[in-house]
C-alpha cells in the first residue's frame, strides 16, 4: 500500500508536471501551434494511436478549470532554464506589437567614388577635341610644334679681316650694347670708340705685328676676341701716338725733308692714303678713336712701306701739341710706340703741363718722343 502511494504521489507529480509544462508551452507558442495542429476527430484514430497520458485538446479547451479536480494555477507557469533555451523564441502577440509594415529587401548598389563638386572659383574643363581630330582624317598627322621666338644672343662677336697695308677690319656684334662704349686694344695701343643704336661697330686698324691680336672691351666683364694673321705688318715703318680726353695732340711726318704745308707733309690735315703707300709714294696716317667720349682714348698712326721705298732720305717724326681753350694750362699724359722692320719696339712716356690760355693757337714741339726713320731705295 506504501509503495502504491508512492507510485500514485509520483504519478500525479508527473502528470502535474506534464500539464504545466504544457500549458506554459501553449500559452507562449499558441499561435504558432493553432496554425499546425487540428482537431482531433479530423484525424483517423486507426493510423496512430495516441501516446499515454493527457490528451491535448484545443488551445481554447486546454486551461483547466478548478471544477477538473486541479488546484488553480497562474497564467504562466516558470519556465526551467534549460527549457527555455531548447525552445524556440516566443512570436510577438500581435495584439501588443505594433503594425509592422513590410519592406521588400532591395539589393544595395556598390558605392561609386564621389565626385568632387568644384568650389565656387573652379574653371569649367575646356572641352576636348581628340574625339573629333580622331574621327577627322586630315588630322592623323601630329599637329605642329609652335616655333619658340628668337631670342637675342647678347655675347659680343669680334672678327678681324686682313686688308692691304697691315691694315685688320674689325667687326664687332653687341646686340645688347647699343650706343656703348667699346675699347679697343691692340699689342699696347689702346682707343676708345662707340657702338651704334644696334650695337654694330666696323673700324680699320694698322697692324703692329704679324700674329695681331684685337680685344673690343665692352666693360663689365663683357668683351670679344679676334686674331688676324698679318705677315706685311714685319716689312713696314708704324709710329703710334697715344693720349686720353684732351685735343690737340698730333704727329707730323715730313718725308725726305718736305716742308710744313708742302707735298710729303704727312699729319691729320693731310693723311695721305694707303693706295700711295702700296704703290711706294709715301706713308699714311690714320686717327682713331671717339673725340666726343668725355676722357676717350685716342690714337694717331703714321705708316711707312719701307719694304718698297722708291726714294732713299729721312722721315721726321715730331710730336706737336696746339694750344687750345679745351687744353691751356691742363695736364698731359701721352705715350708713343714705334715699330720699326728688323728692329725691337720702342716706346717713351710723356707728362707735363701745356702752356696757359694766353698761348692760344700757338704750337709746342714734343722732342724725342719719335725716333726719325732713315729710308733706301728699294
Amino acid at each position: 500500500m506504501r509503495f502504491q502511494a508512492k507510485v500514485r504521489k509520483v504519478a500525479v507529480a508527473a502528470a502535474t508536471f506534464s500539464v504545466a509544462l504544457g500549458i506554459g508551452f501553449v500559452m507562449q507558442n499558441g499561435d504558432a501551434l493553432a496554425g499546425r495542429f487540428v482537431e482531433p476527430a479530423a484525424t483517423p484514430p486507426d493510423q496512430f494511436s495516441m501516446p499515454a497520458g493527457p490528451v491535448l485538446r484545443p488551445v481554447a479547451q486546454a486551461m483547466p478549470t478548478p471544477g477538473d479536480g486541479l488546484a488553480a494555477m497562474p497564467a504562466r507557469l516558470p519556465m526551467p532554464r534549460t527549457l527555455s533555451q531548447t525552445l524556440p523564441q516566443p512570436a510577438a502577440e500581435p495584439a501588443l506589437a505594433p503594425p509592422v509594415i513590410p519592406v521588400q529587401a532591395q539589393s544595395v548598389p556598390e558605392r561609386q567614388a564621389e565626385t568632387p563638386v568644384p568650389g565656387p572659383l573652379a574653371q569649367p574643363e575646356a572641352p576636348r577635341l581628340l574625339a573629333a581630330l580622331e574621327s577627322d582624317p586630315a588630322h592623323d598627322a601630329p599637329l605642329p610644334l609652335p616655333e619658340p621666338e628668337p631670342q637675342i644672343v647678347c655675347e659680343p662677336v669680334l672678327t678681324a679681316a686682313p686688308m692691304p697695308a697691315a691694315m685688320v677690319a674689325l667687326s664687332l656684334t653687341a646686340p645688347c650694347a647699343p650706343d656703348s662704349t667699346v675699347t679697343i686694344h691692340h699689342q699696347g695701343m689702346m682707343f676708345t670708340v662707340l657702338t651704334d643704336p644696334t650695337g654694330r661697330l666696323q673700324v680699320t686698324v694698322p697692324a703692329l705685328v704679324a700674329g695681331a691680336v684685337f680685344i673690343a672691351d665692352l666693360g663689365n666683364g663683357a668683351g670679344a676676341v679676334a686674331v688676324a694673321d698679318v705677315p706685311e705688318a714685319a716689312q713696314i715703318d708704324r709710329a703710334v701716338l697715344l693720349w686720353q680726353g684732351l685735343d690737340g695732340l698730333m704727329i707730323h711726318a715730313r718725308e725726305f725733308d718736305a716742308p710744313y704745308g708742302a707735298p710729303g707733309h704727312v699729319w691729320s690735315g693731310a693723311p695721305g692714303n694707303a693706295q700711295a703707300a702700296q704703290a711706294g709714294e709715301g706713308g699714311f696716317l690714320i686717327r682713331l678713336g671717339g673725340p666726343a667720349i668725355a676722357d676717350g682714348m685716342m690714337a694717331e698712326v703714321y705708316t711707312y712701306p719701307s719694304f718698297q721705298n722708291r726714294r732713299s732720305g729721312t722721315v721726321v717724326l715730331t710730336v706737336e701739341a696746339e694750344i687750345t681753350a679745351g687744353n691751356c694750362g691742363r695736364d698731359v699724359s701721352a705715350q708713343a710706340i714705334q715699330m720699326s722692320p728688323g728692329g725691337p719696339p720702342f716706346a717713351a712716356d710723356l707728362t707735363m703741363t701745356l702752356p696757359d690760355c694766353d698761348a692760344l693757337g700757338e704750337l709746342l714741339v714734343l722732342n724725342n718722343m719719335l725716333m726719325d726713320l732713315t729710308l733706301a731705295a728699294r
